[in-house]
């Protein structure tokens, strides 16, 4: 005879040992063809990989700063400038010879050989050296000029102004591994050697 069992999954499920093919009387007693018995077989998975989105795609504003240098530059500490300085004259003591009494001619009385005789006489000149200051060069004003004078200082300069740029940072992504069932538990009816008599 044939009875029928449920399962936990609600299956409908033959009894333990099927004949086909046979006469009912071979059922009895008879020598088993083919047996089978019931067995589960385990759910099925699977292991895929996906990416997953870690970090949307965005876009940036870096601000750089200006940047800036000390260089040095020459300055006028103390401008060109022209002053005035007072010369005294120069003096000199020179010695010339000067005509005192010209040369003359003249009449006077001469005692010769104890005679008193007049006589005509030529006088020369009559020279005398003097000495007098004499000013050689003359006073005044000379313009004495100071060059300008010069220093080194350290000046702040603009290098490079500041500035904004927009970066993209794309989209960040990771590979994850994850389990995924692709069949059920089932349990299912699998032939047995039919070595043995089947018992019912």
């Amino acid at each position: 005879m044939l009875r029928t069992v449920v399962s936990g999954y609600g299956l409908v499920i033959l009894a333990a040992c099927v004949v086909v093919g046979m006469p009912v009387d071979a059922l009895a007693g008879g020598k088993a063809r083919e047996c089978y018995q019931q067995a589960v077989v385990p759910a099925a998975y699977q292991v895929v990989r996906e990416q997953v989105l870690v970090q949307r795609a965005r876009t940036r504003v870096i601000k750089e700063p200006a940047v800036y240098a000390y260089q040095a530059r020459r300055v006028v500490v103390q401008p060109e400038r022209v002053s005035y300085r007072k010369i005294a004259p120069v003096y000199e003591v020179r010695s010339r010879r000067v005509q005192v009494q010209p040369a003359s001619v003249g009449w006077e009385y001469q005692v010769r050989k104890g005679r008193k005789i007049l006589c005509k006489v030529k006088h020369p000149a009559v020279y005398q050296t003097m000495r007098e200051r004499v000013m050689v060069k003359a006073g005044g004003r000379v313009a004495v000029r100071q060059p300008a004078i010069y220093g080194t200082v350290q000046e702040k300069v603009l290098v490079r102004p500041a500035s904004r740029r927009k970066v993209h940072e794309p989209a960040i992504y990771r590979t994850v591994s994850r389990q995924v069932k692709v069949r059920d538990e089932q349990v299912v009816w699998q032939p047995v050697s039919t070595g043995n008599r089947c018992r019912h």
